[in-house]
Order: C-alpha cells, then sequence, then structure tokens
C-alpha cells in the first residue's frame, strides 16, 4: 500500500512530465521546423543515442519499481524527474537539430515519427501511475492482473521505440535511406505480384454498393416476376388468338425480364493489353531501386552518432540526395495510380499515368546522373540506357503537364 503522503510524492513529477510531454508533442506537429538557433549544435544522432539510452535505463527502473512490493513512491519520483529534465530536453533538442537542410529530409522525418511514438508511450505510462497515486488505486492495481499486463505492455512500447531510436543512430544517414528504399520497392513489388493475379475479365466482389444491394437486389426481383407474370398472360392470350403479345416491343421491362442482369463486366480486350504493358512498365521501374542503393544510397558520405559534425555532407549534396529519395518514395504511391486506373477497368488512362512516371524518373537519374564526387561511373552509363527502356515503354509529358499532375496528386518533386 502507498503512504499517505505518496500522492504529494508524485503529483509534483507528474504533472511536470505530462506538461512537458504536451510541448513536446505540440512541437512535433510541426512538419517544417524553424531551422535551429542553436550555434555550432553537436551531432543529433550522437545526442539521440545518448538520450535515449539513459531513457531506456530509466524506463527498466521504472517498470521494476511499479511491478514489484513494496511500492515507493520517492523512487519513483526519482525517476519522473529524471525523464523531464535529462531525458526528454534532449530528445527535443534533437528535434530541434535534426534538420533537413543538414540531415536530409527522410532521416528529419525518421527520427520525428519515433519521438511520437515515444512521446505517446510515455503519455499512457504517465497516465498508468496517474491512477495508482492514490491508496484505492494502488490496491486496485496490486489486486488486478491486467492491470500489471497493461504496465509490462507500456513499459515494453517504450523499449521497443528506445531501441528503434538507437537503431536509427547507429545506422546513421545512409542506413535509414536504405532501410526506406527498401520499403518503397517492397511496395512496388506487392503492386505487381497484385497485378500478376489480377483476372480483368473476374467479377469484382466490390462494385456494387454493399450496404444498398439487397433492397436493389429485391426490387428487380419483384419487378421482374410480376413482368414475367404479365408476359406470360400475354403469351396464353396470344397463343389463343394467333396473335403476338402487343406489349412486348413497347416495354423494355418485359424485353428483358427474361434475361436477368449480368454482374460480371462486359469483354474488354485493351484491359488484358493496359495490363501486360503496365506490368513490364513496372517491372523496369522496380530495376531503379537496386541500382541506387548500390551506386548512389550506399557511396552517399556517411554520417552516424560516431562522426563529427563537420563530416557532415554540404548543402548541395544533402538536397540532391532528398530529391532522389523524395521521387523513390513517390514512385510508389504513382504505382498505385497506374493499378487503381487498371482496376477500375479505365485502360485509355494507363498510358497517361505511366507517362507521368517517366517524366519523374526521367529527372530522378539526371539528377543524380554523376557520383558524389562529380565524376560519372558504372551509374551514369547505365541510367541512360535504363532512362530509354522506360521512355519507350512508358513515354513521357512536357514539363509544364508534369507540374500539374504534381499539383493535382501532390507528389512532392521539389
Amino acid at each position: 500500500m502507498s503512504s499517505p503522503s505518496s500522492s504529494n510524492v508524485l503529483s509534483t513529477p507528474l504533472r511536470t512530465l505530462k506538461i512537458l510531454l504536451k510541448s513536446f508533442s505540440n512541437q512535433l506537429s510541426n512538419l517544417n521546423p524553424n531551422r535551429t538557433t542553436i550555434s555550432n549544435p553537436p551531432n543529433a544522432l550522437a545526442l539521440l543515442h545518448d538520450s535515449t539510452s539513459v531513457l531506456r535505463a530509466q524506463g527498466t527502473k521504472l517498470s521494476l519499481l511499479l511491478l514489484n512490493k513494496p511500492f515507493t513512491p520517492s523512487a519513483i519520483a526519482s525517476i519522473l524527474t529524471s525523464i523531464s529534465a535529462e531525458c526528454l530536453p534532449g530528445l527535443m533538442t534533437v528535434y530541434e537539430i535534426c534538420s533537413r537542410d543538414v540531415y536530409g529530409k527522410v532521416t528529419q522525418n525518421e527520427v520525428r515519427t519515433q519521438l511520437r511514438d515515444l512521446v505517446a508511450a510515455i503519455r499512457q505510462l504517465a497516465d498508468d501511475i496517474t491512477c495508482m497515486d492514490t491508496p484505492e488505486g494502488l490496491e486496485e492495481f496490486e489486486q488486478s492482473v491486467g492491470k500489471r499486463e497493461e504496465i509490462l505492455q507500456v513499459t515494453g512500447q517504450v523499449w521497443s521505440v528506445c531501441d528503434r531510436m538507437l537503431a536509427t543512430a547507429k545506422i546513421g544517414i545512409v542506413g535509414v535511406a536504405m532501410d526506406k528504399a527498401k520499403e518503397w520497392e517492397a511496395l512496388i513489388k506487392d503492386a505487381i505480384d497484385e497485378l500478376e493475379a489480377w483476372d480483368p475479365d473476374a467479377e469484382d466482389e466490390f462494385d456494387m454498393d454493399v450496404d444498398s444491394e439487397p433492397e436493389e437486389e429485391t426490387s428487380r426481383q419483384v419487378i421482374s416476376r410480376e413482368a414475367l407474370d404479365e408476359q406470360q398472360k400475354g403469351i396464353d392470350s396470344a397463343q389463343k388468338t394467333g396473335m403476338a403479345h402487343p406489349s412486348k416491343g413497347n416495354n423494355p421491362e418485359l424485353q428483358n425480364a427474361s434475361q436477368p442482369p449480368s454482374t460480371e463486366h462486359p469483354p474488354t480486350p485493351d484491359i488484358h493489353a493496359a495490363k501486360s504493358k503496365a506490368l513490364k512498365f513496372l517491372k523496369l521501374l522496380k530495376m531503379l531501386y537496386p541500382a541506387l542503393r548500390k551506386r548512389r544510397i550506399s557511396t552517399y558520405p556517411p554520417f552516424t552518432r560516431l562522426n563529427p559534425t563537420s563530416s557532415l555532407p554540404p548543402w548541395h549534396q544533402v538536397k540532391q540526395f532528398s530529391y532522389m529519395l523524395a521521387f523513390c518514395e513517390d514512385f510508389s504511391t504513382a504505382t498505385d495510380d497506374l493499378a487503381d486506373v487498371l482496376y477500375e477497368r479505365a485502360p485509355n488512362l494507363v498510358q497517361a499515368k505511366m507517362e507521368l512516371i517517366t517524366t519523374m524518373a526521367s529527372r530522378c537519374v539526371d539528377e543524380v546522373r554523376k557520383g558524389w564526387d562529380e565524376e560519372e561511373d558504372e551509374f551514369t552509363e547505365w541510367s541512360g540506357k535504363w532512362i530509354a527502356r522506360v521512355k519507350e515503354v512508358g513515354g513521357g509529358i512536357p514539363e509544364e503537364e508534369l507540374k500539374l499532375f504534381q499539383k493535382c496528386q501532390g507528389l512532392r518533386l521539389d
């Protein structure tokens, strides 16, 4: 059981921690933070590693204190104070100095995502501790297996995010970019696999609105039965009089009454050709990723937590690197758009989508045609042949049309 003064001991550090978490969360919601005002900032990845290491150790201590008896508010308060005074300020500084102008957009986004996950996990842990900060709440916690499992789950989330952050600090800018490029390539591969398995002639079970289908179907069945009854009466009458049923030729409902509506798509020869061409095109596009990883990402100036800030790449290289990776991400988005027009059986739009991707691909390889030392290399020659083949299959569009597509689809090309 907690001592009578436990609430007094824990209330202040809990309140301080929650205020700091809210401030940090607001800061992380800014997708384009201002450039740091810190002069001669330290290595952001080294600070990320150090602050995260301390936080993970404190999280381990905190979980042991929460799960084992006796409940010691003063020890828990000491750890909460350490998290607020040391760990979180260090991580907030990381976010401030890890700018896209220095570390690149991909690394900045990865660090932001991890920090947001961490803030959410710590906030949940703080809420759970608040519930224990009364004699009644502590007694409920000690008697509830579910509450203890919840603490284990939340602390596990904190550890998991910390491990991801430590890995980011270790692999550095190049490692993060390599992992992301593999993720985007995998998305294109998934799209190719799904397209290969897709049969354009098969019925699409999602074509109709499921919520309205039963009512509409019932209505069609009632109409059809009434029409058939009327038609049969007319036929019987016509057989007796030797005359054709007069209303059959004038009533479309009766004309089609004996033929149930088809739910299958009409034969579309063009969709098969469009599917074949799109698959050929996407397989060519996928070939770009291994080449970029080997010749442009892995050869980018390495920077991890162990490097001095003086070894950070110059601004023009950071811009080129981010530009190339933005295309790598946007290719996966554009691939989904291409697949969508196929699934919607709009073969006339497939060519336009491929032309957009072709123009994007051309701009991408032009940006990194030469190596980071400004010299031509194997990729220079390979990319020339590759883009020629891509243009042969997918065509291309003028620059002004590309900008229009960019605006409509939200592709981040600049």
